[in-house]
């Protein structure tokens, strides 16, 4: 019988290496609120068919590892990073053959869409940005539209393109004899 299994080494090592993309390329490659999210993309296809306690550890280990590296606010790469991974969890459990590219996809965009507003509502929160009191349903419609809205499309169309491609790299084929 033959079994695909995620090697929790591979996918460790695919977080890791997404969390430096994020820290350090992911600033160079923004067009204003629109970047490309090397760790929700990472987290998607490395938690996909993992074990709940294990997807959720990689996704805290990503974020925090982002948030170490990074500038931002300490804290929303770690919620983002385990809120990506309990995507990646459930995506998994959805995963059909063929459909891995449309399915990383989803749970990438879900998972940047969540991200991008966690970083809105704790700049607000902590007074570092966000849109202005005075005209705050305008401020955040125009976040929604110009830059939440964008970014899912980016990284959806990024998950798509490479997401089931780096799946099979980390996924490894193992034969169980009984």
């Amino acid at each position: 019988m033959l079994g695909a299994h995620i090697s929790i080494v591979r996918a460790a090592l695919l977080v890791a290496l997404a969390a430096l993309l994020e820290a350090t390329l992911s600033p160079l490659l923004a067009l204003g609120w629109v970047a490309p999210h090397f760790l929700m993309i990472g987290l998607i296809v490395a938690v996909t068919g993992m074990r709940d306690l294990q997807g959720l550890l990689l996704g805290f280990f990503g974020g925090v590892l982002t948030d170490a590296l990074s500038g931002g606010i300490f804290g929303t790469g770690t919620l983002g990073g385990v809120l990506a991974a309990a995507v990646g969890v459930r995506a998994g459990a959805l995963r059909r053959k063929g459909g891995t590219g449309t399915l990383m996809a989803q749970g990438v965009a879900a998972s940047v869409a969540v991200y991008d507003l966690l970083n809105l509502f704790a700049a607000s929160l902590v007074g570092r940005g966000g849109p202005d009191a005075s005209g705050y349903l305008s401020g955040f419609a125009d976040y929604l539209i110009t830059g939440v809205v964008p970014d899912v499309l980016l990284n959806a169309v990024l998950a798509y393109l490479v997401g089931g491609h780096i799946l099979r790299a980390i996924t490894k084929r193992e034969e169980i004899w009984n």
